[in-house]
């Protein structure tokens, strides 16, 4: 059996495009032929106006190393236009679930002899804008636009190129036009090759060799920056960065130098850690919970959170805190007990590689990220990473780390309640019920690629096939939102109904798991059954598929008075008679439909 993660280590000390190329052939024929299993299999096509090959070799290898097989269609050498531009090609035919195109400056301002300028700037945007709109006519899948390195042609001269302008003109002008686009993702690659560095990114002797406008080392960049992409947009982040303390958040032991020891403030030594917490910050405010697990004094550790006049994270940033003398790896399960999560959704940050080691050893869900041993680098080596990444900030987003910090307030609330209504009336929860809309497709999308535990059928569907949904007479879907004396959750349950004058059907239904035991869920599953009985709907049907993490809904259908209705391959059917629903009172809920 094929040895997957020693053959992307052996590649990427290399990196060579023949390591990869190599390592490639290896993946590609282990998954053919070995039958090796990944956790995500993508369908992808790469089209370009360059020999494209090399980055395919790098993708498929730095994919693998992210538990994904990229199952990859090749355009022609410069035959993008034709690929797009006619139905019947071998693009459309592939079907991929995402299509990246990645075109040279020099393909679109075609005509040298015209005048550089606004009128070049239109003509050469007009014909990526055109193209792409073909593509969304064509294909159901999404399109990876890859912006232009706008490399400065003459980088000691005092004033810009105008070559130059032009192609950051463009760029401009094509993000503006895609910005919001559900069909178009922006891959922007001038950004990378300005973060790598145009003089080391861009070859000029691969482009006069082989037509590759890239080097080898920013090729390995290229391929990292596009799983990281795919992982976004599939879904695939992680939730959850779990935090050491000593030598990590601060300099120093605080058990040892104490509190006025560390090495924490606005100068050197101190300055580092102050500029890593400002990247934590970043990431809380995007939605990415944060959680301390750290071999210490309860006491002592938590007065630094408390007490340093230079410590920028505090405790209510963290959903979970465990300061104990327990090994890593407990405590790390009891943050993911606590904040209701999966392993697999987490990553773990400690300057140790002891611990690191051993956290790598006992869990191998969880991403243990390797750090420099200069702490200088701590925080570089935390924005180069790709585990948080996503393409839209939503409302929810902002509201998510929130939400779960103060789930320990709803914790606290829980075990002073004599009762689960008295703990339920205690929340002043206020749910609202709706149809989607189309401004909520961003956030449905992100719903259905992220929710595992309570996914019944555990469909995923994209923003594209969400939108169509939408505006189709014979799906509805329903939305659920939920805020209470703590803090307002934002969106967090969906789901979508076939349908029809003989009977619904129930095709999704999911919430977030960090509501889970509210028994709001049982609104939603109400107001669908209303709905039917309202439009003469005599018969609702549901399904549940179990997977390995979504357990706990197995008998959800029963609980709502549905009956079994026998198999269906790996689907559990079950119906209701909406004449026999009894409708639940929610005393401690105040609702609001819409």
């Amino acid at each position: 059996m094929l040895d997957i993660c020693g053959t992307v280590r052996e590649a990427q000390s290399s990196g060579s495009w023949i390591a990869y190329k190599q390592a490639a052939r290896k993946i590609r024929d282990g998954y053919n032929e070995e039958k090796i299993k990944f956790g995500n299999v993508v369908r992808a096509a790469f089209l370009g106006s360059f020999t494209i090959e090399p980055l395919i070799d790098y993708i498929v290898v730095e994919g693998a190393s992210e538990n994904v097989y990229i199952d990859a269609y090749l355009g022609g050498y410069d035959q993008y236009n034709q690929e797009i531009l006619n139905p019947e090609s071998g693009l459309y035919r592939f079907s991929p679930e995402i299509t990246l195109l990645m075109v040279e400056p020099e393909s679109i301002f075609t005509d040298n002899k015209t005048a550089p300028g606004p009128m070049a700037v239109e003509e050469a945007s007009g014909r990526i804008i055109r193209l792409v709109d073909f593509f969304k006519k064509n294909s159901k899948g999404t399109i990876f636009l890859s912006t232009f390195p706008a490399d400065p042609s003459w980088p000691l001269h005092p004033i810009d190129g105008e070559r130059e302008i032009m192609v950051k003109d463009v760029n401009i002008r094509v993000r503006d036009i895609f910005s919001k686009d559900t069909n178009v993702r922006i891959f922007d690659l001038d950004r990378l090759a300005a973060y790598f560095g145009y003089r080391n990114a861009l070859s000029p002797q691969m482009m006069h060799m082989a037509r590759m406008p890239f080097s080898e080392g920013f090729l390995a960049l290229l391929a990292r920056a596009y799983t990281s992409h795919l992982k976004a947009y599939k879904g695939m982040t992680r939730k959850c960065l779990v935090l050491d303390c000593d030598n990590t958040l601060w300099g120093g032991v605080v058990g040892e130098d104490g509190i006025d020891e560390i090495k924490l403030g606005p100068d050197f030594p101190g300055r580092e850690y102050i500029d890593l917490q400002k990247a934590l910050l970043e990431l809380f405010d995007q939605g990415v919970i944060l959680a301390v697990n750290s071999r210490n004094n309860f006491e002592d550790t938590l007065k630094v959170f408390r007490d340093h006049p230079h410590m920028l994270l505090k405790e209510k940033h963290f959903a979970s805190i465990q300061i104990n003398w327990n090994d890593k790896p407990s405590n790390m399960i009891k943050i993911a007990e606590e904040i209701n999560i999966g392993l697999d959704s987490m990553v773990f940050l400690d300057d140790s590689p002891t611990e690191r080691d051993l956290m790598r050893r006992a869990l191998p869900e969880v991403i243990t990220m390797e750090l420099p041993s200069n702490p200088d680098y701590f925080t570089r080596t935390l924005r180069e990473s790709g585990h948080f990444g996503k393409f839209f900030l939503l409302d929810e987003d902002r509201k998510r780390s929130q939400d779960y910090a103060s789930q320990r307030q709803r914790t606290e609330l829980r075990k002073s309640s004599i009762s689960m209504e008295d703990f339920l009336r205690g929340l002043d929860m206020t749910v609202t019920v709706r149809s989607a809309q189309l401004k909520d497709v961003h956030r449905i999308a992100q719903l259905f690629q992220r929710t595992n535990q309570f996914n019944l059928t555990t469909r995923r569907y994209t923003e594209s096939e969400i939108k169509d949904m939408i505006e189709s007479e014979k799906r509805r879907i329903y939305t659920l939102q939920v805020k209470d004396k703590y803090g307002d959750s934002g969106m967090v349950g969906v789901s979508i109904v076939e349908v029809s004058e003989e009977a619904w059907k129930i095709d999704s239904f999911l919430m977030s798991c960090r509501v889970i035991g509210r028994q709001i869920e049982y609104v939603l599953v109400d107001r669908i059954l209303k709905d039917a009985e309202k439009n003469g709907i005599d018969r609702v049907d549901a399904g549940y598929i179990k997977t390995k993490k979504n357990a706990l809904a197995e008998r959800f259908w029963e609980s709502n008075g549905f009956r079994s209705a026998g198999r269906d391959g790996d689907m559990l059917k079950w119906q209701v008679d909406t004449v026999s629903v009894k409708f639940r009172a929610f005393p401690y809920l105040r609702i609001v439909e819409e």
